[in-house]
């Protein structure tokens, strides 16, 4: 099995102009953790996601933790109005001052294995990767694999190739 069996084709994506308050409002309305950012062409320019997301509203004080854990920001607000302020001031900004860059973010095309997804999600700070065709310099993004969609994968490929129709069938 390949990324291409299991990966999200139906993809919603961001181009660099849309803000950071549209990429926020796509993911919650679409349930989904990271968005692929691409140009006029189609071509693959970064990944915003709730990883990212997450950085920019904490305090620059909380991304210099080091070895701390997160149980260790006391120091942050409870209240969500305290942190309105560092929300108005990234949600009108375009997503492309905050992607993950492309030389950072980890990839697969739709020929990758499933071993290799799942070396690479283990290896990934996020949850998802993009599927990428490279035609040429252009690498344009085809589909999204997450470690869910890596593990169902797996176990409904497995039942199938069991034979195991009987436990598909239980439900009835």
């Amino acid at each position: 099995m390949t990324a291409e069996s299991i990966m999200t084709s139906n993809l919603i994506t961001l181009s660099p102009q849309d803000t950071v308050a549209d990429a926020m409002f796509l993911m919650h309305s679409k349930g989904v953790r990271n968005l692929p950012v691409v140009d006029e062409s189609g071509a693959f320019v970064g990944l915003f996601g709730m990883r990212r997301l997450s950085h920019l509203l904490l305090p620059k004080a909380a991304l210099d933790l080091g070895s701390h854990s997160i149980s260790d920001l006391h120091f942050l607000p409870d209240e969500v109005v305290q942190n309105g302020d560092r929300w108005h001031e990234i949600s009108g900004q375009p997503v492309k001052n905050f992607l993950e860059k492309k030389k950072k973010v980890l990839f697969c095309t739709p020929q990758t294995p499933f071993p290799e997804l799942l070396a690479l999600l283990d290896e990934s700070k996020d949850t998802s990767l993009p599927v990428i065709v490279i035609e040429g310099e252009t690498r344009k993004v085809v589909g999204m694999v997450s470690s869910w969609d890596v593990l169902e994968g797996i176990i409904m490929g497995r039942l199938v190739d069991n034979s195991d129709a009987s436990v598909l069938a239980k439900d009835d």
